[in-house]
């Protein structure tokens, strides 16, 4: 499993983690349950990772790896947001928190595919 942006990544097994994947975009599934709720999109860094790892607590990390992967199948999933690399103190994205989750929850190493 690995990550990107919708801008760096056009290859098979694509799983939009967003809000709201683009209408111009085909070929991807989505997964909903790791995307971020509405009033989150606006707020700050701290607040929002917070907001956002209560959501993944209350997610099976081992059944979510699994949905993932039948989702991609017979591919290797990679997990899709909006935020372009490289990632920053400034310019960070929930995709990243779900691969650290997937890394501390199940020792899975998510990378970030580099475009």
């Amino acid at each position: 499993m690995k990550t990107a942006s919708f801008f760096s990544y056009s290859g098979p097994g694509r799983i939009s983690i967003a809000r709201y994947a683009s209408r111009g975009l085909q070929g991807y599934r989505t997964y909903k349950a790791l995307a971020p709720r509405q009033d989150m999109l606006r707020m700050p860094y701290d607040e929002y990772r917070t907001e956002y790892f209560k959501i993944l607590s209350d997610l099976d990390p081992a059944q979510v790896a699994e949905d993932l992967a039948a989702l991609a199948a017979p591919h290797e999933p990679i997990l899709l947001c909006w935020e372009r690399p490289p990632l920053t103190e400034k310019n960070w994205c929930h995709r990243t928190m779900v691969a650290q989750w997937l890394e501390r929850s199940l020792g899975m190493r998510v990378p970030e595919i580099k475009s």
